[in-house]
């Protein structure tokens, strides 16, 4: 039996990077996934990955209620709960000295990470039951000053405080709210961001930030798909509004 037969799972930003990779763990383990992401061949081929076990794919952008209200449905068509929740959609950040950071930037990550959390997080609940699991990717971001992002790291940032907050709130029906904390990630993503960050290319800016890991490496993300299942799986019934960092000690 895998650890999550039979449980009924959304997570947004499930098409790539930290959400696919989580979407096919779980999968394996026997839950019923339902991705939403941004219309486009990730999400197209994530339809693979997650139809063995009954979830679907659905075409929403976090930011618009009404689309991420559509894709709560069809999780939850026949009356289904949902057991799981995990609010993972996420944007890059301008990288600019905060005097000439553009405001449209800002507004804009914001409004990805932290109005998003809120929409997927206020839509699902209703069909949460008691004992659920809400997970929040936020980032190591979120524990340490970073400069020239300043839109990141305050989206980050707010992702804890919402955590925590949500996390009081629903203590009373045992279900727990935690975020997950990755530190630099091995996937394209994260290399992108370096190389605005750093100004070189691929490696030269991987390795930049490899020197600013305690641990001296980039974090697989399969090592962040298994922090996922740990917060949403059976080991965890008593890990409520925790900061859970996969950061190779970046942190501090």
């Amino acid at each position: 039996m895998g650890l999550l037969d039979g449980k009924n799972v959304v997570i947004t930003g499930g098409a790539s990077g930290i959400g696919l990779e989580t979407s096919k763990l779980f999968v394996s383990e026997g839950a019923t996934v339902h991705i939403l992401d941004l219309p486009g061949a990730n999400l197209d081929a994530a339809a693979s990955v997650v139809a063995s076990t009954g979830g679907s794919t659905n075409a929403a952008d976090v930011t618009n209620r009404e689309q991420v209200d559509a894709a709560v449905a069809v999780a939850t068509a026949g009356g289904r709960a949902i057991d799981i929740v995990i609010a993972n959609a996420g944007i890059s950040s301008p990288a600019s000295p905060f005097e000439d950071y553009p405001l449209d930037g800002f507004e804009r990550v914001l409004k990805v990470h932290v109005v998003g959390a809120f929409h997927t997080i206020q839509a699902t609940l209703p069909h949460v039951p008691n004992g659920g699991s809400i997970i929040i990717t936020s980032s190591v971001a979120g524990l340490v000053g970073t400069p020239q992002v300043a839109a990141y790291g305050t989206a980050k940032h707010a992702q804890i405080g919402l955590m925590r907050s949500l996390a009081a709130d629903l203590a009373v029906r045992g279900i727990r709210v935690n975020t997950i904390n990755p530190g630099p990630v091995a996937n394209e993503f994260q290399t992108s961001f370096e190389e605005r960050i750093t100004g070189q290319q691929g490696g030269d800016a991987n390795a930049i930030f490899d020197s600013m890991i305690p641990l001296g490496r980039h974090i697989p993300m399969t090592d962040i798909a298994q922090g996922m299942l740990y917060l949403a799986g059976p080991h965890s019934t008593n890990v409520t509004s925790t900061i859970f960092r996969i950061d190779g000690g970046m942190g501090g």
